[in-house]
């Protein structure tokens, strides 16, 4: 496992999560998030403003310089809008994100630290311990 800091810049929002499956681009899948689950990615941002960080490191493999989100796509939707609020899908979610940003207490991080794994079966093998519950043990409890 490599833990890296990586600029907020250089992550992509995983336009291929197993979530909703293959959208045109980091843009859509953004809004798919918003579309989905607009009242969690809200308090998330709130939550993320209120700590000041994220606990969890994002899962990301890198690609040409270019890091895709495996695992953390919504922690780092919340911090690509807190840093650019015009990125939100709609003016009211702009409005929301710019606002909220306002309340970032000291310096908004420029990178964030995250697991990059690119073996692809690695990568699929912590997903499944993440994402398929506890699997006797061997995944996440609740």
């Amino acid at each position: 496992m490599q833990l890296r800091e990586i600029p907020l810049n250089d992550l992509r929002v995983n336009r291929a999560n197993d979530r909703h499956g293959e959208l045109e681009n980091e843009t859509a899948a953004i809004a798919w998030l918003f579309n989905m689950r607009e009242a969690h990615m809200r308090n998330l941002a709130k939550d993320i403003v209120e700590q000041g960080a994220i606990y969890e490191p994002p899962l990301v493999s890198a690609d040409n310089g270019v890091f895709t989100v495996f695992d953390g796509n919504r922690r780092v939707t919340c911090l690509k809008l807190l840093c650019e609020p015009t990125r939100a899908p709609t003016t009211q979610l702009q409005d929301f994100f710019s606002e909220l940003r306002k309340k970032w207490v000291g310096p908004f991080p420029e990178k964030v630290t995250c697991h990059v794994e690119n073996d692809r079966d690695r990568l699929d093998s912590i997903l499944f311990r993440r994402h398929t519950g506890s699997q006797n043990g061997v995944g996440q409890s609740t």
